[in-house]
C-alpha cells in the first residue's frame, strides 16, 4: 500500500499555481524543486517495492513449552538504492513478546540484514510464523510504502513434562509393577497375562495386537479385545478440560499447568509400568490407553492442539464413563474446578467403593481447607499439584 504525504502534494500544487499567476524565476524554481523531489522519491519507492524481500525462519521446528528458541527475520534489499529508514513488525513476535514493538533498520545498496530474536513460548500449540509488515519511507517523507509478507512455517510447541515426586495413587501400588515380568508375559501373547473382558471399538492408543480380526471383518471397522490384567490393574486418569473453569484464565497459564501435570502424571505411571487410561473431558470425552512410550508420545502430540472446550458439568461426563468401570478401581482426577457439585460427586465415588485420588491447583479460587479435609475424611487422597512438582 502506497501513501503520499498530503501536505507535500498540496504544497507542490500551490507552488505551481503561484508560479503560474505571479511569474518570475523564484516561484518557478521552488515549484521545479518540489516536483523534482516528487519524481525522485517516486522512482526510489518504485525500485524498493520491487526489490525488497523478507523471510522469517525458526532455529527449531519443534520445542518444549518454555524452551529457548531463536526466530530470525531476514531482510533482503536487491535494489540500486539504500534504505535509510524501515520499520519491521512480525505478528508472531508481537503475540508472544510483551515488550515487542517492532524494529527500525537501515540497509545499504544490494545488502541484507538479519534480526535475531531469542524467544520462549510458554503455552503449547502450533504457532505459525505469521506475517511480517514492513514500512519504508524516503528521506523526505513524501512517500510511505507498506507491505506484508506471509510465512507458512510452523513451530510445534509440546507441553512440558517434568519428573514427579513419589505419589501414592489409591488402589494402585505402583512400586509392585515389575516391567521385566510383564514384558516376558507379553512376549507369550496378551491372553497369557490377561483374560478377555470385553469386545469394543478401537480407540486411539490401542495396540493392534489386540484387534479382533473376525469381528472387525464382520462389521467393517476395527474392534479390539479388552483384557482384565492380573499384573497391572488399569488406572483411570481423568483430565477436566472443560471451558468454564478457565473463564478467568485469559492467558492460558493455569490450563497449561494442568495439562503439563496431567502428562507428567501419565509418564510417571508409564515409567512404573502401570496400565493407565487417560480420559480427557471437554466438548466430548476422549479416551487414550497408555501402556508404552509410543502411546505416551501420541497423547503428548494430541495435547499440542487440545484446548479447554465444552460447557457441561464434570459429573455428567464422568458418570457416563464410570458405568463401565469396576468398583475398587483406581480413579484419578486432575481438575481446576473445585466447586461444591464436583466435590460432592468425588465423595460419592469414594463412598460407592472407587479408589479416588484427586490432584488440584492451589491457585484455584475459593478452595477451603475444610473442603480438602472433608474429602480426606471420606477416603480421597488429595494432592496439591504445586507441592509435588
Amino acid at each position: 500500500m502506497l501513501k503520499i504525504k498530503k501536505s507535500y502534494f498540496i504544497l507542490t500544487i500551490l507552488s505551481y499555481i503561484f508560479a503560474l499567476f505571479s511569474g518570475g524565476n523564484l516561484p518557478y524554481s521552488i515549484f521545479y524543486c518540489l516536483l523534482l523531489v516528487l519524481i525522485i522519491t517516486s522512482i526510489y519507492i518504485y525500485f524498493i517495492s520491487k526489490n525488497l524481500n523478507i523471510d522469517v525462519v525458526s532455529d527449531k521446528k519443534e520445542i518444549i513449552a518454555g524452551e529457548n528458541n531463536n526466530i530470525i527475520i531476514k531482510v533482503y534489499n536487491d535494489s540500486i538504492f539504500p534504505i535509510s529508514y524501515m520499520e519491521i513488525e512480525n505478528s508472531l513476535l508481537k503475540r508472544i513478546m510483551n515488550k515487542y514493538r517492532g524494529d527500525i533498520i537501515s540497509i545499504k545498496i544490494n545488502g541484507n540484514k538479519f534480526i535475531k530474536k531469542d524467544i520462549k513460548i510458554p503455552i503449547r500449540g502450533d504457532y505459525k510464523l505469521g506475517s511480517t509488515t514492513s514500512i519504508v519511507s524516503d528521506i523526505f517523507g513524501v512517500f510511505t510504502w507498506k507491505n506484508s509478507y506471509s510465512h507458512k512455517e510452523t513451530i510445534k510447541v509440546y507441553p512440558s513434562i517434568y519428573p514427579l515426586k513419589s505419589i501414592k495413587i489409591k488402589g494402585a501400588n505402583l512400586r509392585e509393577f515389575n516391567t521385566k515380568t510383564i514384558m516376558q508375559e507379553l512376549n507369550k501373547g496378551p491372553e497369557s497375562l490377561e483374560t478377555i473382558k470385553n469386545i469394543r471399538e478401537y480407540r486411539i492408543g490401542d495396540s493392534y495386537r489386540r484387534v479382533n480380526w473376525k469381528v472387525t471383518a464382520k462389521h467393517g471397522k476395527l474392534f479390539v479385545k479388552e483384557y482384565e490384567s492380573s499384573e497391572s490393574p488399569r488406572i483411570h486418569v481423568f483430565l477436566d478440560l472443560r471451558k468454564d473453569p478457565f473463564s478467568m484464565d485469559k492467558d492460558g497459564v493455569r490450563e497449561e499447568e494442568l495439562v503439563e501435570f496431567f502428562l507428567s502424571l501419565i509418564k510417571y505411571m508409564q515409567e512404573k509400568s502401570a496400565n493407565s487410561q487417560a480420559i480427557i473431558i471437554g466438548e466430548n470425552t476422549e479416551v487414550f490407553n497408555i501402556s508404552n512410550k509410543e502411546h505416551l508420545e501420541g497423547l503428548k502430540t494430541h495435547m499440542v492442539s487440545k484446548y479447554s472446550e465444552g460447557r457441561g458439568k464434570c459429573p455428567l461426563f464422568m458418570k457416563k464413563f464410570m458405568y463401565n468401570v469396576n468398583k475398587k478401581s483406581a480413579v484419578v482426577i486432575v481438575t481446576y474446578d473445585m466447586s461444591k457439585e464436583n466435590i460432592d460427586y468425588f465423595v460419592n465415588l469414594s463412598t460407592e467403593g472407587y479408589e479416588v485420588t484427586l490432584f488440584y491447583l492451589d491457585k484455584i479460587p475459593k478452595v477451603s481447607d475444610d473442603a480438602i479435609s472433608h474429602m480426606l475424611n471420606k477416603g480421597i487422597n488429595c494432592y496439591s499439584i504445586e507441592e509435588i512438582r
